[in-house]
């Protein structure tokens, strides 16, 4: 097979990066490629769409493999493709050309989704079980760090589930040079911040529990007023969903008992959850013996929308290796290398054909 247009058209979807949920540009971009090129049927999946390969005669268990294609978004406004999903999205069209007149035994979906960095794009894929009879899913993600196209993956949870938690406390403002006529927030959110390493303390879950503080932000640069408003902004992770929610339970009854001892309102908000990504033991064991893979010791921190998948359908989700000179994610010397689009193609057709 010729690589030259799907290094094209990885270059392409780089040059044009678009944040979750705004992704038009390319999704055209990825539609029109398809359909000029193959005879695959198209059809919308949420905010995203599918290509049907049909084979009325096969046998052999229906296959759904799924790609991301939005970008990151930055601090300042804007986007930029620093996680890889150009490429995922190409080596999925590139999967597609290559069974173009092929007969594989089965039928086989190419799953086109959106916003998995907000963790809302897979939600609105699940149409696609409605629609037609998928019996496995695979994904895949670009490892940095890794040896350059090796497949790595592992029964179970292969990344963790994680959330995202605001929490609002909100007192009564006063002058600061009378802090006792008003109500700070100041000792509350002092206290939950040392509490907050012993609540995520691994040793009182069944596995690797971890929470984040992203930030926090308390009253104004006013010098003449008493702070009464804070915010405290938390990520949650756990390599199983119940020690997420046992610990987003601990933090938030802590947090509303110092919010009452202390006078305080309490309020708090969620965003962008990621269910863990629990791999089928015998779907993850078909990645390792097609694709010549390597087991990983321990889950990966990060998260993946994929998980909403894996509630839905059996399947495995796995990492390809990008290199291990290759910059982190999310950082802005990273960006996907040319050099994966071969051996992820290659690893996606090694589970169409097995």
């Amino acid at each position: 097979m010729d690589f030259t247009e799907i290094y094209a058209l990885r270059r392409a979807l780089h040059g044009c990066p678009e944040q979750s949920g705004q992704e038009n540009r390319t999704r055209a971009m990825l539609v029109e490629f398809l359909t000029e090129r193959t005879g695959l049927e198209l059809y919308p999946c949420g905010a995203g769409f599918y290509a049907a390969h049909r084979e009325p005669e096969g046998g052999k268990p229906s296959i759904a493999l799924r790609a991301d294609y939005d970008a990151l978004a930055l601090p300042g406004g804007g986007a930029a493709h620093l996680c890889g999903h150009d490429g995922h999205a190409a080596a999925l069209c590139g999967t597609a050309l290559s069974v173009e007149g092929e007969s594989l035994g089965r039928d086989v979906f190419f799953l086109f989704q959106p916003a998995e960095e907000t963790g809302a794009g897979a939600m609105g894929c699940l149409e696609l079980f409605e629609r037609e009879r998928v019996e496995r899913i695979y994904g895949a993600h670009n490892l940095p760090g890794f040896p350059l196209g090796q497949v790595f993956t592992r029964p179970g949870t292969f990344a963790c589930a994680s959330r995202g938690l605001t929490l609002l406390f909100l007192g009564k403002p006063t002058h600061a040079a009378y802090p006792e006529h008003g109500v700070s927030p100041a000792q509350g959110v002092g206290r939950l911040l040392c509490a907050l390493p012993g609540l995520a303390d691994p040793t009182r879950y069944g596995g690797m529990t971890l929470c984040t503080v992203v930030g926090a932000e308390m009253g104004e640069r006013a010098f003449g007023t008493a702070a009464a408003r804070a915010e405290v902004w938390l990520t949650l992770r756990a390599e199983r969903d119940e020690d997420l929610e046992k610990l987003f339970g601990e933090i938030l009854r802590l947090a509303g008992a110092l919010a009452e001892e202390y006078g305080l309102a309490f309020d708090h908000r969620v965003q962008d959850v990621f269910p863990a990504t629990v791999n089928h033991p015998e779907c993850a064991r078909e990645v390792l013996d097609r694709c010549g893979g390597r087991e990983l010791d321990v889950p990966m921190r990060w998260s993946e929308d994929f998980g909403h998948y894996l509630r839905r359908c059996p399947g495995a989700f796995f990492g390809i290796g990008a290199g291990e000179g290759c910059p982190p994610l999310h950082t802005e010397r990273y960006a996907y290398p040319d050099a994966l689009l071969e051996p992820a193609v290659a690893a996606f057709r090694a589970i169409l054909l097995g």
